[in-house]
């Protein structure tokens, strides 16, 4: 009896195993054909062509949780992946239809873990995120991270490949393409963007100007119709807002207390956002696609002086550092404000009419209106710890295509006081900022991984020329230390890829000896149960002998 036993201690053990291994052999027959991306002719209520997601509709992973680690010391970093209730709140209860809609329709969960994380509590807030990645907890699938700090543990392996999750389709326009373009290294992108992260679209920056005094100095002229044709540019920012100043308080200067042209935002690091404003790359990839330093060249040098230009040496200016900006702009003393998406905000009990546009361009031959956002916006990483890829594709799929579809049009209404109509002029412009805004691999990895290359554009009254001169060495040997780590870590995760290939090849093989070790198990139960029926103990005993050596021998 004791053979018998051993023979039913394998049978049970392979039970579990075979059913385990069938779900993972499952060759995905059933799935449904991906839906086209576009239907022609059907708008949304927006008035936008409404764009579908790839998502199988049928998929499904009842009773699964997703948990993102995010930071909850800022405006939208604490409820830009989940939020736990409406409060009558545009964002947040926009935000929380979105999830709702995702969780329907996948059958899952989504939560957040947060603690402190903007600068300063963020180096905790990182050993936290490290902690849980090196012990392989398990805390959290996916991390919302400060952009600018958290750029830098891509090359410590906390990170996975999103170029391998399955559902992910990064060619939705609920995705930044710059990011998708400029990121992507030795076939690996480590970082998303886009409209499911609602700090890079609130950070972004843009110009607020006041149309009644637009209206007042410059009646024969339309400020949308300049943009449409690619007019908008840095010397027309200065041409316009130099014929605005009005000296109210009699002091003979231009100061406080004035109507003027132009102020700008006084937030740090906010002039980094010119950087993309006038096409200036940190960065540019050669021809084998690795990147090298391009900030530094004639234009850089002709687009800083254009800045100095607009900032100091404008009669219609206070310039940078001020204490006016959006104050001064809400009361109606300002024409133009260079500013972000959050701080038109504060903006809602202005009585004067306003409205945005894009930051200018540096002439009318570059091609677009571009933008950053503040280097503090979140980025959304999926963390190298995660099992189910399947699960965390198809959820960042779907909230990124939920965002676009009902959180990015409800922002708007929260910015510009009005109920979103891809038709207004107000609309298009907000598009035009959001189309625009940029996450490209010199911008993310800047400040702590390329020597603060960055900086060069944060002191206006500096020597660019002496500044950049200083630290040239310094940048090229940060920027080829970044690339040579990334590499070591994309050959670490090609590595791994082919162990898990090898895995999933030997887990096929594996189920089939599974399934012929059973039927050969059923064989030998059937012979033994008729020759207990017949009494015949010796051949019981050797049935039972032959069918555990036989089914050990299948399984080798």
């Amino acid at each position: 009896m004791k053979t018998f036993t051993k023979v039913c201690a394998i049978a049970l053990a392979l039970t579990p195993l075979l059913v385990c291994f069938a779900a993972c052999g499952d060759s995905g027959d059933d799935t449904t054909a991906p839906v086209t991306s576009s239907l022609d002719g059907n708008l949304d209520q927006y008035g936008r062509e409404y764009i579908d997601d790839s998502v199988p509709k049928d998929l499904r992973f009842d009773g699964e949780d997703v948990t993102f680690f995010t930071r909850n010391d800022g405006t939208y970093w604490e409820i830009e992946m989940d939020t736990d209730s409406t409060i009558n709140d545009t964002v947040n209860d926009a935000i929380f239809y979105r999830n709702d809609t995702v969780e329907k329709r996948l059958g899952i969960e989504i939560n957040q873990i947060s603690q402190p994380g903007t600068y300063g509590p963020h180096v905790q807030w990182f050993q936290t995120l490290r902690n849980s990645v090196l012990t392989k907890t398990g805390d959290y699938d996916c991390a919302a991270v400060y952009a600018s700090q958290g750029s830098a543990l891509a090359t410590e392996g906390m990170y996975y490949n999103v170029n391998e999750i399955e559902y992910l389709d990064l060619n939705k326009p609920w995705w930044n393409q710059s990011l998708i373009k400029d990121l992507e290294l030795f076939d690996t992108i480590y970082f998303l963007g886009g409209n499911i992260a609602i700090s890079q679209v609130s950070m972004a920056g843009l110009i607020v100007y006041n149309k009644t005094l637009f209206n007042e100095y410059f009646s024969d002229l339309n400020i949308y119709d300049i943009v449409d044709n690619n007019e908008w540019t840095i010397d027309k920012l200065y041409e316009l807002s130099s014929q605005v100043w009005t000296d109210e308080n009699s002091s003979g200067v231009i100061d406080g207390g004035d109507t003027v042209g132009y102020t700008e935002y006084n937030g740090n690091g906010w002039l980094d956002i010119w950087l993309a404003a006038l096409d200036i790359n940190i960065t540019e990839k050669d021809e084998e696609g690795y990147p090298y330093l391009a900030i530094y060249n004639e234009r850089t040098v002709d687009a800083f002086e254009k800045l100095q230009k607009l900032s100091y040496n404008n009669p219609g200016a206070l310039g940078y550092n001020t204490v006016r900006g959006e104050t001064d702009f809400q009361n109606g003393k300002v024409l133009f404000n260079a500013s972000n998406l959050q701080a038109c905000e504060t903006l809602r009990e202005m009585t004067q009419p306003y409205g945005a546009l894009p930051m200018p361009m540096y002439d009318t031959e570059q091609d677009g209106y571009a933008t950053y956002p503040q280097n503090g916006c979140s980025l959304i990483t999926v963390l190298s710890t995660c099992t189910n890829t399947e699960l965390i594709g198809a959820t960042l799929e779907l909230m990124a295509a939920e965002s676009y579809r009902q959180v990015t049009p409800q922002y708007y209404e929260v910015c510009l006081k009005g109920k979103y109509s891809a038709a207004a002029d107000d609309a298009r412009m907000y598009d035009k900022i959001v189309e625009g805004i940029k996450l490209d691999f010199g911008y993310i990895y800047a400040t702590v991984s390329i020597g603060g290359v960055n900086d060069l554009f944060r002191d206006l009254q500096g020597d660019i020329a002496q500044k950049y001169e200083s630290n040239k060495i310094k940048y090229e040997t940060a920027l080829e230390t970044l690339v040579d780590k990334l590499d070591e870590i994309s050959e670490e995760i090609a590595t791994l890829e082919t162990e898990n290939k090898k895995l999933t090849d030997l887990s096929l093989e594996t189920l089939e000896k599974l399934r012929t070790a059973v039927m050969a198990m059923e064989a030998s139960v059937r012979n033994y149960n008729k020759a207990f029926r017949e009494g015949k103990a010796m051949q019981i005993d050797m049935l039972a002998t032959a069918a555990a050596e036989e089914i050990q021998q299948r399984m080798k």
